[in-house]
């Protein structure tokens, strides 16, 4: 076996030549210009590694086999620009007709084109390929703000397709509520919404909003929306509900700082099925040497549970951990666990990770830039 073998492991040798002399390259002509990125992964169970030991390393140098991404590169002047990117070598001319025009035309080198005229408070963009007029589409729009009205915008296109919105921040106050409203028409209809917004003795805050479907003008159709908030021992309190005339959906939530962390609570009832969420994150930053979270959790399907870590082990070399943890209450009542370990420099990384039923996975991979 081992005359067989030999040749694989001599046929390696240029390969990493060849990714030395890549990486070599890229540092000199990333002093430059713009930077290049050259990376490569692969990913598989430990067990693979045993093949490298008999001199095969086919499968884990597939993965490793450099993947080059270029940078743009781009000339300009007085308006002109040539450019290359992704392959494609594109020519744009940009003039200022007047004191808020601005005119831009880019073709590249499969002919397609697309031209532009932005002002100030109007747009025209138009595309099309080559001389090709049935390729030809457009699209336009215009901004304007009407007094008594509101702030005004049509938008058009080659499609005949139309949008016509009017929003109105402050429409009226009525009983120190403050009204603002929104119509929208398309083709396929009309929908306007009406929203209310008041603050309460205490420091409540109340909103209220009934939207209608897009071209629906049934009320019972209508979707309505209603949210009360209010600062409650130290933390914020919010009750929303929010349904139409044939379903509800309720949501009540209450969080708050606590040791240097962030509690919270949710309950809701949505479809008919109760959800709830009781939840404590805390990052420990500074407090540990290196970074450091947790995120613990019961919710309507169980307890859950996760736990990151990273910190520099010297050397230029990182190290980073997460563990996660979810147990099923339910009818199946199941431990699910994964966790990875990941070490890594400004050259490559290797990770391995493990889960619940699952074959531990390595991961290695490199990126210069």
């Amino acid at each position: 076996m081992a005359p067989r073998s030999a040749p694989r492991s001599r046929g390696v040798a240029p390969g990493m030549l060849v990714l030395a002399g890549l990486a070599a390259s890229l540092v000199y002509l990333g002093s430059l210009g713009p930077a290049y990125s050259v990376k490569g992964a692969w990913q598989g169970q430990p067990s693979t590694l045993k093949d490298t030991v008999k001199g095969d390393f086919g499968s884990v140098m597939e993965g490793l086999e450099p993947k080059v991404s270029f940078p743009p590169i781009a000339y300009h002047r007085e308006g002109v620009a040539l450019s290359v990117e992704d392959g494609r070598l594109n020519a744009d001319y940009t003039a200022k007709l007047d004191g808020d025009t601005m005119l831009q035309l880019r073709v590249n080198d499969e002919q397609e084109w697309r031209a532009s005229l932005q002002g100030e408070d109007a747009s025209l963009r138009v595309r099309g390929q080559g001389a090709d007029l049935d390729s030809l589409s457009w699209e336009a729009a215009q901004s304007s703000s009407v007094e008594d009205v509101g702030d005004v915008k049509v938008e058009f296109n080659s499609d005949k397709e139309y949008n016509l919105t009017v929003v109105r921040e402050m429409l009226a106050r009525i009983a120190g509520a403050e009204l603002d409203a929104k119509v929208r028409a398309t083709n396929a209809g009309v929908t306007g919404r009406l929203g209310a917004r008041r603050e309460l003795p205490g420091g409540v805050e109340a909103s209220y909003s009934v939207e209608n479907p897009v071209g629906v003008y049934d009320l019972a159709s209508s979707t309505h929306r209603g949210r009360l908030s209010a600062a409650v021992a130290g933390g914020e309190a919010v009750l929303q509900v929010e349904g139409d005339a044939s379903s509800q959906a309720y949501e009540g939530s209450y969080a708050r700082d606590l040791q240097g962390g962030r509690a919270g609570v949710r309950l809701s009832h949505r479809d008919g099925a109760l959800g709830y969420n009781v939840s404590y994150a805390r990052d420990f930053d500074g407090v540990l040497d290196g970074d450091a979270g947790v995120h613990i959790g019961i919710d309507e399907a169980g307890v859950y549970g996760k736990v990151t870590a990273s910190r520099e082990v010297g050397q230029g070399l990182g190290a980073d951990y997460e563990a996660s943890a979810r147990f099923e209450t339910g009818e199946d009542r199941r431990l699910q666990m994964q966790h990875a370990l990941k070490l890594s420099n400004k050259l490559g990384y290797a990770q391995l990770a493990h889960g619940s039923g699952e074959a531990p996975r390595l991961r290695v991979g490199y990126e210069f830039n």
